[in-house]
């Protein structure tokens, strides 16, 4: 089918979802959107994110929603669930909406399909999209849970609801090498327990294995817009691994350094090491977590996933 025909199918159908959505969701879920268009371009801590004047004026933060919207930056889009009333559709019906939406999930049982925003954002208008997102945000009906590694085990350090996180500031890491960090939001008045989950200062090579689980709604740091700044250290090296690991990296970084003043940083970013840390944020309803577990906590795994995955099967499972 060409993507004109589909386009046109998911503008035909969607005033059919518009009608059955519960859009009370969007109040709680549209943080997860700006968080996700965020974390691209930003070196702190990305709960920090959360105390930007953008996202606490309403009109600045739904002109930035709007924006992203009509720049077709749709995937952040992708991190803000709506959960849609299928109960009562005829069977023709609901197989069109799962045949003309990707990433829409359908429990017969309980008569409950799981939509999200880009879905709408990319089907509606300018006018009937800032109607949706003209919400007033509930920061407290967002649980935050942040954990942060230490030795061979994950540590919580701070816990409470994402309006009490606006008012917190989460300080950076001190030194070379980074401090992993698991950051959890869940939408607890979801009923598919939507989850989003923050890996926070892990691996290059983390993020390519990552993005591999593709049921999942991705967007990560961008070292294209913001600066190499830590790294990451496997557990397995010895302070003689260490030692030659951190004269490679201040060696590529002085010329990444220079580099950057004569080429645009996506070049110059060449040079670094795949140890070089990012951030990347994850969304999904819980049963895709419930995959990403079962793929990723085993023996076989590469450290880094392995530790999240069992750090997600301890915590959420």
């Amino acid at each position: 089918m060409e993507l004109k025909k589909v386009r046109q199918a998911q503008r035909e159908l969607i005033h059919l979802v518009l009608e059955r959505a519960n859009l009370n969701d969007l109040s709680r879920g549209l943080a997860f959107s700006y968080l996700g268009a965020r974390v691209c371009y930003h070196d702190g801590h990305p709960l920090n994110l959360f105390s930007e004047e953008k996202f606490k004026d309403k009109s600045r933060f739904v002109s930035f929603l709007l924006h992203l919207k009509k720049a077709g930056h749709f995937s952040v889009f992708a991190h803000t669930p709506i959960v849609v009333d299928i109960a009562g559709l005829k069977p023709e019906e609901k197989y069109l909406l799962a045949k003309t939406y990707f990433k829409a999930f359908f429990d017969e049982e309980r008569g409950l399909s799981l939509f999200n925003l880009r879905h709408f954002a990319e089907a509606l208008d300018e006018t009937q999209f800032l109607r949706l997102i003209s919400v007033d945000l509930d920061l407290e009906g967002i649980q935050v849970r942040l954990f942060k590694k230490e030795k061979d085990d994950w540590a919580k350090r701070w816990e409470g609801s994402l309006a009490s996180a606006v008012d917190t500031t989460f300080q950076a890491p001190q030194g070379f090498f980074a401090t992993q960090e698991v950051i959890l939001l869940e939408d607890k008045e979801n009923p598919f327990l939507w989850t989003v989950v923050i890996a926070h200062n892990f691996s290059r090579i983390f993020s390519h294995q990552f993005v591999r689980h593709t049921w999942l709604n991705f967007n990560q740091r961008s070292h294209r817009y913001t600066q190499a700044d830590f790294f990451i250290v496997p557990s397995c090296f010895k302070e003689k691994h260490v030692q030659v690991y951190q004269e490679l990296i201040e060696k590529s970084l002085k010329n990444y350094h220079d580099w950057s003043r004569e080429m645009k940083k996506e070049s110059a970013r060449f040079i670094l090491p795949q140890g070089v840390a990012t951030t990347v944020l994850a969304s999904a309803p819980r049963l895709v977590f419930q995959d990403f577990v079962e793929k990723r906590a085993i023996p076989q795994a590469q450290e880094e996933i392995r530790d999240l995955a069992i750090l997600l099967k301890n915590v959420l499972f």
